[in-house]
């Protein structure tokens, strides 16, 4: 007899072996990778521009198919890869280094002379980008298979003597994020991002990441039957959207929706609803970022900075919705397309790491352990962004960044490669297993560590230490806490 939800998505399902929690790679992934690998190497003596061109279509291209099959072979397997780092660095890598790679060669005019208004970087440059990118996505799953293969068989199920988390148990950890990650979002990290506030601790944002896993249960129990959950959520999403599109940043309203469609999707799993959930995001960002790039530049006008108060941010925006941004956002720029493409920012570290001027991004790789509240004058590790920015263009207000792998490079060269990606594909793997025990169980205690998983698995566009080390070193320390405080209970139920 076939139950739950697995079977159902799998009718639509192409033969595959059954995806095990220590078998999360396809082999015939890395065989695809591979072979886009050696095209580029083989195409490293080729001098004629025509074919480096060519090669700079086909090869992202190809990527994208690869990935794409990539996740569709996880997924299929098993279902909860939704809620696993390595499909959503697949999806990121798809994103980043597949479309965007593609935008300086199937974008408009206008919008290829906003990327080169950066720097305008040859074919060639933009080849060596290609080459790159793949080598590293390789590593890291190659990595991940291996450290994974390595480990004993484990297919997620839940324990036998426990059972899915009750409909109670489920409202009350949902009351638990929202008024934690609630109080934390709104009345700490929101006032900073309006300049009215300090630097927030780097510890506190994973708090009011939490937020989003609030509104997940939330919507779960909602589907669940309970009445008031659901009349909550139709509530409190709007409003966080809203909020989320005032601080002018997709990622704050990206979060929101996907968080809450992860909850329609863990309670019944379709293919249908994932296409769905997919076209979703996909025409949100496409609507969003007119609105967030018009948002940014007006922010940077006015006040110098990305900083500014409630009232001109409301009021910015009924500005872009009265049609004032017309002509003033370059309406023929295609927006959407231009911010996923990082060749520009790729290419331009590449060059300085090749021209003898090597990056210095991981300078605080230890620094990031060290707590404000130890070190009020501590470095703000972000800042990397910003000084890329001022360095690349003589200005202040922006940040930049040429994802993780150019950094990669630009740090440490060819080296750079097996030195971070290696450990990067150890990390997504470990957080997949962790992940998929999670979910099997609904042990919801533990879903800000889940979502600091997907969040490093999504963040291929942002920086190794901030993204990686960092994020790295503050899910440990959840995930230790989660365990002291589920081991109390454990103790105290058994006095009882």
């Amino acid at each position: 007899m076939r139950t739950g939800a697995a079977p159902r998505l799998r009718r639509y399902a192409m033969p595959v072996p059954a995806v095990h929690g220590h078998s999360l790679v396809d082999s015939r992934e890395l065989i695809g990778l591979a072979l886009i690998l050696g095209a580029y190497g083989a195409s490293l003596a080729v001098t004629q521009g025509e074919y480096v061109r060519f090669l700079n279509i086909v090869g992202p291209s190809a990527l994208i198919v690869i990935l794409l099959l990539g996740c569709w072979w996880q997924f299929a397997g098993e279902p909860r890869s939704l809620w696993q780092p390595l499909l959503w660095f697949r999806v990121a890598c798809v994103a980043y280094y597949g479309v965007g790679a593609l935008v300086p060669y199937i974008a408009n005019d206008a919008t290829v002379q906003s990327i080169w208004s950066l720097y305008a970087f040859s074919d060639e440059e933009a080849f060596k980008v290609g080459f790159i990118n793949v080598c590293c996505i390789l590593t890291v799953l190659l990595a991940a298979a291996v450290f994974l293969r390595q480990c004993s068989p484990f297919d997620g199920s839940p324990a036998p003597n426990q059972q899915r988390a009750s409909q109670s148990n489920t409202l009350l950890f949902a009351a638990l994020f929202l008024s934690v990650g609630g109080i934390t979002r709104y009345l700490i990290v929101l006032p900073s991002s309006l300049g009215l506030t300090d630097i927030v601790p780097g510890l506190v944002l994973p708090l009011a990441r939490s937020y989003a896993v609030g509104l997940f249960l939330l919507v779960l129990a909602g589907l669940r039957g309970n009445r008031i959950a659901l009349a909550l959520v139709l509530v409190l999403i709007p409003i966080d959207v809203v909020v989320g599109l005032l601080t002018f940043a997709k990622t704050e309203v990206l979060v929101t929706l996907i968080f809450s469609y992860l909850g329609v999707l863990h309670h019944k799993l379709t293919l249908s609803r994932t296409l769905v959930g997919v076209a979703m995001v996909l025409a949100v960002y496409s609507q969003l970022d007119p609105i967030i790039h018009f948002g940014r530049l007006e922010l940077l006008s006015r006040f110098g900075s990305a900083q500014g108060p409630l009232d001109q941010r409301l009021e910015i925006l009924n500005l872009y919705l009265d049609g004032a941004s017309k002509g003033a956002a370059e309406p023929e720029t295609q927006s959407a397309l231009s911010r996923l493409s990082y060749v520009n920012v790729a290419a331009m570290v590449v060059s300085w790491h090749d021209a003898g001027w090597t990056g210095e991004s991981l300078g605080y790789a230890l620094t990031v352990f060290v707590p404000r509240f130890i070190w009020p004058d501590k470095p703000v590790i972000t800042s990397v962004g910003t000084d890329l920015y001022t360095a690349a263009t003589a200005q202040i207000g922006s940040s930049i960044s040429p994802g993780w792998f150019a950094e990669a490079y630009w740090n440490l060269g060819w080296l750079g490669i097996p030195v971070l990606m290696i450990p990067l594909g150890i990390i997504l793997a470990v957080f997949s297993r962790y992940s998929l025990a999670i979910m099997g169980q609904e042990r919801w205690l533990h879903m800000p560590v889940i979502l600091l998983g997907i969040w490093a698995g999504i963040r291929v566009d942002g920086w190794y230490v901030v993204d990686i080390i960092g994020g790295c070193g503050t899910a440990l320390a959840f995930a230790l806490a989660i365990f002291a405080i589920e081991k109390t209970q454990g103790r105290g139920s058994r006095r009882r």
